[in-house]
């Protein structure tokens, strides 16, 4: 594609077309901006990323020697929670690439919320996870 094409799709347009739809979302009367922003831009972020980021946590594991596997259920909510509570690096790193799939204009918008976007991208992010265990398993 040549950059003057019509055919040349902005950063934008790439990155919201590559994102996946998720069905049964409600936007009732009085949503507030955001959890608009959550369903509407996080969770197909999320979603879209799945594979990478249970790439990411397995590696996260190997890194710290953590037997995942040998941790009972209690332990591996713990851990998990733990990971995203104290390790300011995993959290940074994890959150990183949620929002480095934004587009230039869904960062402006996250910029004015982003105390309370990082909860919640945080806390779908620990969700997945947790959801997931089965992908842990050591080899």
């Amino acid at each position: 594609m040549y950059p003057g094409s019509m055919f040349c799709l902005s950063m934008k347009e790439k990155l919201e077309s590559s994102r996946p739809t998720i069905q049964n979302l409600s936007f009732p009367k009085g949503i507030g901006k955001e959890e608009l922003f959550q369903n509407l831009v996080i969770r197909p972020v999320v979603k879209l990323l799945h594979d990478l980021l249970m790439v990411h946590f397995k590696q996260y594991l190997t890194t710290k020697k953590i037997a995942f596997s040998q941790l009972s259920e209690k332990e591996k909510t713990n851990f998990i929670e733990s990971s995203f509570n104290k390790d300011l690096t995993f959290r940074s790193e994890i959150r990183g690439l949620v929002i480095g799939h934004f587009s230039t204009d869904e960062f402006l918008l996250y910029a004015t919320m982003q105390r309370g976007l990082n909860k919640r991208i945080n806390s779908i992010l620990k969700e997945r996870i947790n959801s997931n265990r089965q992908n842990f398993i050591d080899e």
